[in-house]
């Protein structure tokens, strides 16, 4: 037995035998015990006389030669008051069936003594309401023992259990019955009266599609409240028509029943019952269409009968003191069996609630128990048969205890066999699952350890539908629903995969947990719903039942969706709770088989950054080559292992020489690989006969575009310069190059020059202008990437220009660029709080004749 089935089965079987015993009781007392004697006629007050209303048709009273309209003065010499005709009905109620009473009437003028038979009637109606309600009540029982953890088949089950007490206030005779039974039956009938309303319509906001009104606990504490209210006047008023002989009340009570609310009241509860049905009728419209079609039978007869009783309603209103309507109104309520039938085919046949597996479970323990004491019985007959007889009566009693030992053994042995193989003890369950986890061999394998997992769930729970789903950025990939019903209102998204988001809220709730066990059902996951209902409808095709989050450093990791489990329950209370284990667990195992992996990519990684720095620094000129008639210094500081700058200084065919600073946007091993590739293309280009400088430009930008992504790009300045000082300065978006010609602010100045940056998208013209000037004895060329520029103090301060300016005129005056460019590193790396990006700096200047 679960957990969950365990911890309500004493409610069960309380309510259950409470609720047998008040309507197998109330419906034998009122038709055979406190049976009610009728005369079949009706009577009525007329001033202060006393007519007969009405008589049944081939009735007793029609049968002794009574009249309608005749003034009836006694019965068997009990004189009959207009005031009090409650006191006369009682005395025929109380009769036995057959006894003879004398009327005493008044017709035209004469007085005349009619012997009349009482008969007592069967309550047809009440038969009816008592056949559907243990209907109702055995359909609810198996639905709740099937799904016991489940709000909506406990509910279901306290339907069933109001059905079959809704027979004490139909067939309760209340002018026969002994006050000591009547009082609690009147009780009865009222919790029955107030509960049922509140209960129909909760049970329709929650099935098929659940309604947001369903959580709303001020509506739901009105509602019952409310009911609840009214069944609690039901039972006064029925108590003070048992115990007020001056019948005052009734007389208050009538007078209410007349006015406009007492006729507003009365058609509460068929709002409630129609209301029910409209929520019926939108819930079963929004499933899915495999799941529509299973319903439409219960939806079409549960439809038919509450118009049925409508008309029930409708009709007793008006002719409701008929006494021909009163004896054949039970035909209004045949129908009524079909309500708990329909739902109960619904169940069985499309499957609902898993009803057949509990049926399936049952049956075998009960068939087995039952072959096993018949062949035990059988075999005693057979022994006896053989002429045991004649062994001592004390010596039988010994031999059948003990071979009643062996057939104990037996049986037991049998249904713990069953028991297995219908469902796995608890502790045998969580040793399998996680026996395999505390293999040390997979402990450092992260598929071995998934693989394990779902090994060890398909053994122990063996579910029709077992997935395990990474989780990217708290969203899972659903695949695709197998062989979607095409008539499904979503069939051709069903076939596509799905995205699946776990909202903030539960994902943090994980991460305090370190594990989240989620049901998945239409009436517990409102989260999937409001992700649509194309998404509800795929989980639902999926046919999953539990999502279990397994966390690694307080992330999401992997997601374990299971469906039903074969031949047992839902997933009860215990199963959850195991899968909570389960989870932690193989949550701990993944962050030490994540960590190992991690530092194995952490190796592959340096060993890959090595390689790529070294391929860098291949390219890149890290040394000022030698050039007569020129100084140069040069340095270049990648943020991380690697860098996105370029720097290149080379010699051109045409005995000219180049020299190139350039950055790529981004950082690290990307950026790094877009600048080797960057730096080979200038490499080629620059020493290409026939290259001239004016194409080196829109070259790179054809071939930069087609290898960058869509977002990067690279920025560059090329300086190229021959022995008489004579150069030409081409700029693709970087940083002006600066010229420095003395110490004060005017002698330092930006050389600008158009042109956007290489391989940006889309295509468009670049512009890329082309400056000459003459390099004079002292005056010096800067080029340098923004990592100087733009490197940042604690206080959020910039470096800037005017100080990289100011720094490099502080050191001109000494002549030396070599000496400029170390105080410039020298300065920025003092100044910058972190280092958080490339720097590069070329400084040429022209030593004299």
């Amino acid at each position: 037995m679960s957990d969950s089935l365990r911890a309500i089965r004493w409610k069960l079987i309380l309510t259950s035998i409470f609720a047998l015993l008040m309507a197998l009781g109330c419906f034998y007392l009122s038709n055979w015990v406190y049976a009610s004697s009728d005369d079949q006629c009706t009577w009525r007050a007329a001033g202060k006389r006393v007519v007969i209303a009405e008589i049944l048709p081939n009735g007793v009273a029609e049968e002794a030669g009574l009249l309608d309209g005749d003034e009836l003065l006694s019965i068997h010499g009990r004189k009959v008051d207009a005031r009090h005709l409650g006191t006369a009905q009682r005395y025929i109620n109380d009769q036995p069936e057959g006894r003879i009473l004398i009327y005493t009437i008044l017709r035209e003028g004469k007085i005349l003594r009619l012997p009349v038979r009482l008969v007592k009637g069967f309550d047809r109606t009440g038969l009816i309401v008592l056949f559907s309600g243990l209907a109702a009540w055995a359909v609810g029982l198996l639905v709740v023992i099937s799904s016991p953890s489940r709000k909506i088949a406990r509910h279901f089950y306290y339907m069933g259990v109001v059905s079959l007490l809704l027979t004490v206030s139909v067939g309760l005779g209340l002018d026969s019955v002994a006050p000591g039974f009547l009082v609690p039956l009147i009780l009865v009938a009222g919790l029955a009266i107030g509960l049922a309303p509140p209960l129909w319509l909760h049970f329709f906001l929650r099935f098929p599609h659940p309604f947001k009104l369903r959580t709303n606990r001020h509506f739901l504490a009105a509602l019952y409240g409310f009911s609840l209210g009214g069944g609690a006047l039901y039972s006064v008023r029925f108590l003070l028509r048992t115990f007020d002989k001056s019948e005052l009340f009734q007389e208050a009570f009538r007078y209410m029943d007349g006015s406009i609310v007492g006729r507003l009241v009365g058609w509460i509860t068929p709002t409630v019952a129609v209301a029910g049905l409209v929520l019926f009728w939108i819930g079963t419209f929004r499933m899915p269409g495999r799941k529509r079609r299973a319903l439409l039978p219960a939806l079409i007869f549960t439809t038919a009968i509450i118009a049925d009783l409508l008309v029930y309603a409708l009709l007793q209103r008006t002719a409701g003191q008929s006494l021909v309507f009163a004896r054949e109104s039970w035909v209004f309520f045949l129908p009524l069996p079909l309500l708990p039938l329909s739902f109960a085919y619904a169940i069985f046949r499309h499957g609902f609630f898993d009803v057949r597996r509990a049926i399936l479970r049952w049956v075998s323990y009960f068939t087995v128990l039952g072959l096993t004491l018949a062949v035990y019985l059988g075999g005693l007959a057979w022994v006896f048969a053989q002429g045991i007889q004649v062994i001592p009566s004390a010596w039988v009693g010994v031999l059948v205890g003990i071979s009643a030992l062996p057939i104990g053994w037996l049986l037991r042995w049998l249904l713990l066999t069953l028991r297995r193989r219908f469902r796995r003890d608890l502790n045998t369950t969580r040793e399998v699952i996680l026996g395999n986890l505390r293999e040390t061999k997979k402990r450092f394998s992260e598929e071995a350890l998934l693989a394990g997992l779902l090994d060890s769930v398909r053994e122990a729970y063996q579910p029709h539908v077992l997935l395990l789903l990474p989780v990217d950025k708290r969203r899972l990939l659903l695949p695709a629903v197998a062989d979607p019903d095409p008539d499904e209102p979503f069939a051709e998204e069903l076939a596509r995969s799905r995205h699946l988001e776990l909202p903030l809220g539960l994902v943090r709730h994980a991460r305090e947990n370190r594990e989240l066990v989620l049901g998945l059902g239409s009436d517990e996951a409102d989260w999937v719903r409001e992700q649509g209902d194309v998404l509800r409808a795929h989980v639902d095709g999926l046919e999953v039942q539990v999502l279990t989050l397994i966390m690694v450093n307080d992330e999401p990791h992997a997601a374990l969706l299971l469906g039903g489990k074969y031949a047992e329950l839902n997933y009860g209370r215990e199963d959850r709770e195991l899968l909570r284990e389960v989870a932690l667990a193989a949550g701990a195992l993944l962050e030490t088989a994540v960590l190992h992996r991690r530092m194995l990519d952490q190796g592959r990684i340096e060993q890959e950054l090595n390689t790529a720095r070294l391929i860098q620094e291949s390219l890149i000129t890290s040394e000022a080559p030698c050039m007569p008639g020129f100084q140069a210094a040069l340095r270049l500081s990648p943020a991380l292992e690697t860098g996105g700058d370029l720097l290149w200084v080379g010699r051109r065919p045409s005995g000219c020489w180049m020299a190139a600073v350039g950055d790529v946007s981004g950082k690290g091993l990307a950026a790094a690989l877009y600048m080797s590739q960057a730096t080979a293309l200038l490499k080629m280009a620059a020493q290409q006969e026939g290259m001239s400088f004016e194409a080196i430009l829109p070259a790179l930008d054809r071939t930069m575009r087609s290898l960058m992504g869509p977002r990067d790009f690279l920025t560059l300045s090329i300086l190229e310069w021959d022995a008489e000082g004579r150069y030409r300065i081409a700029r693709a978006g970087h940083p002006p190059i600066l010229l420095i010609e003395g110490a004060s602010p005017a002698e330092a100045r930006e050389i600008e020059s158009s042109g956007r940056g290489l391989g940006l998208r889309p295509f468009a013209p670049g512009n890329w202008s082309v400056i000459e000037g003459q390099l004079s004895h002292r005056q010096w060329l800067v080029m340098y990437s923004d990592g100087l520029t733009e490197a940042m103090n604690k206080r959020g301060e910039l470096y800037g220009l005017r100080r990289f300016k100011d720094q490099m005129q502080r050191i001109w005056g000494t002549g030396s660029v070599r000496a400029a460019c170390e105080a410039v590193f020298h300065d920025v790396t003092a100044f910058e709080s972190q280092n958080r990006d490339d720097r590069t700096l070329f400084i040429l200047s022209r030593e004299p004749a």
